[in-house]
């Protein structure tokens, strides 16, 4: 079985249900500081754990790569290594060949240049979208913390196919994703946020492997809101797309004071289409 590592996080939420959303089907892409990239944790220990303990137990299901992807790998490494160290609010250092985090008393080697060993630092999990004759396909990943999906079904595969599973992706969306990607100029982050509904706070959450899981239904009491802080920026010399996934998990409990939360929810209990509500496993 999967580690099962729990996240109950401490922070405000950073984004709340919005009750006039009628349709998942959006990129609601905003602008972000380049200093702001990585978000600043209070957590990182918990993600520390959580992936050395899922590397060891079940490796192929939390990072994969390509045979070509090593020289966007080890871009990668050096660009978020420069990051963390001239951020300076971001608690690193670096002693000789060890990236060094006081505060959570944690240290690295960095001499081992892949986007798995980079993937340790931060929370964060991180894919590398690369471009291959004219399609943009995973090349990379370290992915820890997935929302019901299979690594492994979806290394060296197209965005497209990636996102086959959500309904209507080809028609609605597709098109403009890949001309985003296309677009993206070096040195601009952009990010977005991706919400689920959970009826457990395991980081590593796929319904097949998750007893309590199943159909969400909104009039359970131990529901958690799931929210994915997604950035993408492009590395400057290979032109690989870095896509992070930053996970916070809120129980609902701990959300009952926030003013509008539980109608917000409500309202999106039933005003999505079918296919979305299936999609996101959520029933009435």
């Amino acid at each position: 079985m999967v580690t099962a590592m729990k996240l109950d996080s401490s922070n405000f939420p950073i984004y709340l249900p919005e009750k006039e959303q009628t349709s998942v089907l959006r990129l609601g892409f905003e602008n972000c500081s380049a200093d702001d990239w990585i978000f600043s944790a209070n957590d990182l220990n918990v993600f520390q754990r959580h992936k050395t303990e899922l590397r060891s137990s079940r490796s192929e299901e939390c990072f994969a790569q390509t045979q070509g992807s090593v020289a966007a790998q080890c871009e990668f490494h050096d660009f978020l290594l420069l990051h963390l160290l001239t951020k300076p609010t971001s608690g690193y250092s670096r002693i000789d060949k060890q990236l060094i985090h006081d505060q959570e008393k944690l240290a690295w080697k960095i001499e081992v240049k892949n986007l798995w060993q980079a993937s340790l630092w931060v929370p964060e999990d991180f894919c590398l979208l690369e471009n291959k004759e004219n399609d943009y396909v995973m090349t990379a990943a370290s992915v820890c913390s997935p929302s019901n999906w299979i690594l492994r079904k979806k290394i060296e595969q197209t965005v497209d196919f990636i996102h086959d599973p959500v309904p209507d992706y080809n028609k609605l969306l597709s098109e403009r994703v890949n001309r985003f990607l296309e677009g993206l100029p070096s040195g601009r982050v952009l990010l977005r946020y991706n919400w689920s509904i959970q009826s457990d706070n395991e980081l590593f959450w796929r319904d097949d492997l998750n007893p309590n899981s199943g159909i969400v239904n909104s009039s359970n009491p131990n529901l958690y809101w799931r929210i994915e802080r997604q950035t993408f920026v492009r590395l400057p010399a290979s032109g690989a797309i870095v896509f992070g996934i930053r996970v916070f998990l809120h129980s609902f409990d701990s959300l009952r004071n926030i003013e509008g939360f539980h109608q917000s929810i409500e309202q999106l209990f039933t005003q999505l289409p079918e296919t979305q509500k299936c999609y996101k496993g959520l029933a009435t």
